[in-house]
């Protein structure tokens, strides 16, 4: 499987093609090209909700993406009043399981996505059986949680490289002026109140595809996506004017959703918090990002539920060494509904720059399965 992530440019909208090539992570004969229609305006206004899943690595049988568990525990759900009703077992512990009590690793998929991004081997709970059981019904716990109705907008940049190389100052610091204007834009969004988090990225690397990425968290009851993604397309061609700039570079903006992460306790989801990045990094906080595209309808069911492979999520939460400090390996996937379709995979850990050396090798792995683009970044700017 040969996969590439190809420079990206400016789209002309939230749900047109990215600019530059590609490669397919995976091709099908005779495909359908089914759309998932994941679009904003598409979305149905019934509430959706988060599932999580929990397990435990610490046990024998484990295996991320396989279906041996080995897991013993109780299984939860949603009664009618959206309260937990437990399923109780001999010799488990049986108080109701919440996110302030989570003392276990879980995947968080929202519930519209599971059919595609559970990953391939893991059952489903069936929904509780009312009244006294002696056997759980389901080796996995299930908790659900109301969505809290956000989405997610990244702007990736690309280099910036002089419109006259042979005028170029030899003491001039592109790198220094990008991260500047970046910041402007970061702060502008702070300042606006339209976003309920963001960050600025910078790579840790002496050369990188992508030397920044700005990444703002969106409360869709407050702030429309689309007027969002309109807005900052606009500003950031102002602020990148190469006429202004003297330099060019190519950018892309998208939105994106979640569709699946595994996180470690403790989770912090509480509505005052989420989408803060301030409140939740450490000075020692690093992501390990890799991006990926691929053509319009080669997202298929089949290639979704084997996320945990192509995107190295397994590999990561197997061999990430735990002074890394792993709190949350996330992915997104763009919500446009036609062109070629990108994914995100975030890993975040709160320690990783500690030993930055024990984390870093695994990069070299990532990058050797030939699939999209993986960098090592760190935090800048956050509010």
């Amino acid at each position: 499987m040969n996969n590439s992530c190809s420079k990206p440019n400016f789209r002309e909208g939230a749900s047109g093609k990215s600019g530059g090539g590609g490669s397919k992570l995976q091709s099908k004969a005779n495909r359908t090209k089914r759309s998932r229609d994941m679009g904003l305006t598409s979305q149905p206004e019934e509430i959706h909700y988060r599932t999580h899943l929990f397990f435990a690595p610490n046990r024998p049988g484990y295996d991320v993406g396989e279906a041996s568990y080995g897991i013993g525990g109780t299984g939860t759900g949603i009664g009618a009043n959206n309260g937990l009703v437990p399923m109780t077992a001999g010799g488990v512990r049986t108080e109701p399981i919440s996110l302030a009590t989570l003392d276990r690793d879980c995947f968080i998929i929202p519930v519209h996505s599971v059919d595609r991004f559970l990953p391939a081997g893991i059952p489903l709970p069936p929904p509780p059986v009312d009244g006294p059981t002696t056997k759980p019904s389901s080796p996995l716990s299930v908790l659900e949680v109301s969505d809290p109705k956000l989405c997610i907008l990244v702007h990736l940049m690309s280099p910036l490289e002089p419109i006259d190389p042979v005028l170029e100052s030899p003491l001039s610091h592109p790198l220094l002026k990008q991260r500047s204007v970046a910041s402007e834009l970061v702060t502008e969004v702070q300042q606006a109140n339209t976003a309920v988090g963001g960050m600025l990225l910078a790579n840790m690397e002496k050369i990188s595809e992508f030397p920044f990425i700005a990444y703002y968290v969106i409360n869709t009851m407050q702030t429309d996506p689309s007027n969002f993604y309109t807005g900052m397309r606009v500003s950031s061609l102002s602020k990148f004017e190469p006429k202004n700039l003297r330099y060019t570079a190519a950018h892309t903006l998208d939105l994106y959703s979640e569709v699946a992460a595994i996180c470690r306790p403790p989770l912090q989801l509480a509505p005052s918090e989420s989408g803060s990045f301030k409140k939740t990094q450490t000075p020692a906080t690093g992501y390990i990002i890799s991006v990926f595209k691929v053509f319009e309808g080669d997202d298929g069911e089949r290639f979704e539920k084997n996320w945990l492979y192509w995107t190295g999520a397994r590999m990561l939460y197997r061999y990430l060494p735990r002074t890394a400090g792993l709190r949350r390996i996330s992915l997104h996937k763009s919500t446009s509904q036609r062109g070629d379709k990108m994914y995100l995979l975030i890993c975040e850990c709160a320690e990783l720059l500690k030993d930055i050396n024990a984390a870093a090798v695994l990069i070299p792995a990532l990058r050797a399965r030939l699939c999209g683009y993986t960098g090592l970044y760190r935090p800048i700017q956050a509010f």
